[in-house]
């Protein structure tokens, strides 16, 4: 799964308060904090180090469905292969969703990251990077592929992304025709390093859908503010609440992003 929101188209207030807890409580095991849950930061882990991240997203309320509410989970294992590229893998990607046309507990997919880090955000001009993802569910195969860019200015962090996306539905079924989504996408993002401790910040996620990368769909913009807090340990976490600033119907009106890590 990338930056990005979950898949179009989850339970309530108190479900999502109690994950933000478990991830608390649970990352008692100082990682290196994300800056941000949409935008992909181009800070690489030391080879050798293994991470576990645990990612959680609440998206509620739609312009056709008010009940709406989604709760996607991922799980993942990112390790420094070398100083200069890391490899995720995600076990297991679920989710649970409580909405007019479904109601309980679904498998995603389970997909392996590739990030090849290119230049130093501190001591470079630019911090660039690669990314590749790819994701395999029951029905649909997802690829994935960004430019990662970033500027550490004094306590200051800049990042962007250009994001390409290719869905494929319907891949894994011989008697049904393919069905190709395919997503351009932006995610910028600016942070600020309040002590070791504390970031605050915002950031903002477009997405542009186009049917079988030729017929426009729609585009939809959220964003937000942005937390993170590091643990005198070996632990992180970081929240993004953020907000639709378009009207596209299906999609939530709201989603709330929480990603903590620690470090073995």
């Amino acid at each position: 799964m990338s930056a990005r929101f979950p898949s179009r188209r989850a339970a309530g207030i108190p479900f999502a308060l109690s994950a933000f807890a478990v991830l608390l409580i649970a990352a008692g095991v100082r990682a290196d904090p994300r800056p941000f849950t949409f935008v992909e930061d181009t800070y690489p882990e030391t080879k050798g180090e293994v991470e576990y991240e645990q990612w959680f997203t609440w998206q509620t309320h739609t312009n056709q469905d008010h009940g709406f509410d989604r709760f996607d989970f991922r799980h993942e294992f990112e390790f420094g292969i070398t100083d200069n590229f890391d490899l995720s893998l995600y076990v297991p990607n679920w989710h649970y969703e409580d909405s007019a046309v479904r109601k309980g507990a679904h498998f995603d997919s389970v997909g392996v990251e590739g990030i090849l880090y290119l230049s130093n955000p501190v001591t470079d001009f630019l911090g660039s990077a690669l990314y590749g993802e790819i994701n395999i569910g029951d029905e649909e195969i997802e690829y994935e592929f960004k430019l990662l860019l970033q500027k550490d200015v004094g306590n200051w962090t800049f990042a962007y992304n250009l994001i390409l996306e290719t869905e494929v539905e319907g891949v894994f079924h011989s008697d049904e025709e393919n069905e190709v989504d395919g997503v351009l996408g932006h995610g910028l993002g600016v942070s600020y390093s309040l002590g070791p401790k504390w970031r605050v910040g915002g950031e903002m996620a477009i997405e542009s859908v186009y049917q079988d990368w030729s017929r426009y769909e729609d585009t939809t913009v959220y964003a937000g503010p942005v937390m993170s807090y590091a643990g005198d340990k070996h632990w992180w976490v970081t929240v993004t609440p953020a907000f639709q600033l378009t009207d596209v119907d299906d999609e939530a009106d709201f989603a709330l992003r929480m990603v903590a890590g620690w470090e073995f």
